[in-house]
């Protein structure tokens, strides 16, 4: 389970609130990772991924990673992009921990690579 962090619906809704996309439909914890607390987030306006950060992460890191994720989208790299909320900041406080909401890509993860994935990968990076 990588759901670490429970986050009470009022203190959801509050943050929720920051952002422009919309009212929450649903939340739902995701079983896969091991070191961040991460949600399935659905709004009026779709769905999104939230994110808690734990502990074990420094929150100096984050805005690096949230600037890489920028960096590589507009270099036409298909990732999740940082949902900014309407005071244009990235991260914000949620259960006491650093929380940013991305953008949801369908799909599935891939759960034994094999060497085509690896050559795919190289080859958008190299492009």
């Amino acid at each position: 389970m990588a759901v670490y962090t429970e986050i009470a619906d009022d203190e959801l809704a509050c943050f929720i609130a920051s952002y422009d996309i919309g009212s929450v439909l649903s939340l739902k914890g995701i079983a896969e990772g091991v070191e961040n607390s991460n949600y399935l987030l659905v709004t009026e306006t779709g769905p999104h991924i939230l994110t808690l950060y734990e502990k074990r992460v420094d929150p100096n890191d984050l805005p690096f990673f949230i600037g890489l994720m920028e960096h590589l989208a507009k270099r036409g790299i298909i990732c999740p992009q940082p949902v900014r909320n309407r005071e244009g900041q990235a991260l914000g406080t949620l259960a006491g921990r650093p929380a940013a909401i991305v953008t949801f890509l369908p799909g599935m993860w891939v759960r034994r690579p094999r060497a085509d994935h690896c050559l795919a990968i190289g080859g958008a990076l190299a492009n």
